[in-house]
């Protein structure tokens, strides 16, 4: 009787840990830490979190699917999905996969433009835009660009799941010059809108 006991609690378990596996499968979070390695904000980290609709993705070489959720805290202040550009060419907020791996998010944020966000001082620095794409991090202030690097990891409680499943491979796949070349197009068109000084 006790081993029936035993098999049934461990049936369960293995039951049940299995229908979490499947439910969450649909939506996966990545927590992320960005680590500044030049210009004013040198050394800072600032943290994230970023969800995504695994439904949408089919396991293409090449695949990006719109981020469902993404907030960052940056000095302070927190910036999400909505503070994206949304810039069409960047085809941003994203998450971008490849052959299935994760390989992070591309993320705009900039001061100008269509859908302009204001950004508040950072550290009493005025930031003109920020982007992340994947694992690289750029900040603009005027016509300097400064870098930091971005790692992803899987919050503790979908690790889990994820130890079940099979581990989450990360891939680097740097092109973070599109996003930070919108924001500095957006400062240049500023600047020739504005008469000279008199």
């Amino acid at each position: 009787m006790k081993n029936r006991l035993v098999l049934a609690v461990v049936t369960t378990a293995a039951f049940t840990l299995s229908n979490t596996s499947a439910s969450s499968a649909q939506t996966t979070s990545y927590d992320f830490t960005v680590d500044i390695l030049s210009g004013p904000l040198l050394g800072e980290s600032y943290t994230g979190l970023t969800s995504i609709d695994l439904t949408e993705l089919s396991e293409n070489n090449n695949e990006t699917i719109k981020s469902q959720s993404i907030s960052f805290m940056f000095g302070g202040v927190e910036f999400t999905e909505a503070d994206d550009i949304q810039d069409i060419d960047a085809n941003s907020p994203r998450a971008n996969f490849l052959d299935g791996d994760f390989l992070g998010n591309t993320y705009i944020v900039s001061r100008f433009g269509e859908n302009h966000t204001e950004i508040p001082l950072i550290q009493n620095v005025l930031i003109d835009g920020f982007a992340i794409d994947n694992d690289e991090f750029g900040y603009v202030i005027g016509a300097d660009l400064y870098r930091g690097q971005v790692s992803y990891s899987v919050p503790l409680e979908a690790a889990v799941i994820e130890e079940i499943d099979g581990p989450v491979q990360q891939v680097p796949e740097p092109s973070l010059w599109l996003g930070l070349a919108t924001i500095g197009y957006a400062i240049h068109r500023l600047n020739q809108q504005q008469p000279p000084p008199s």
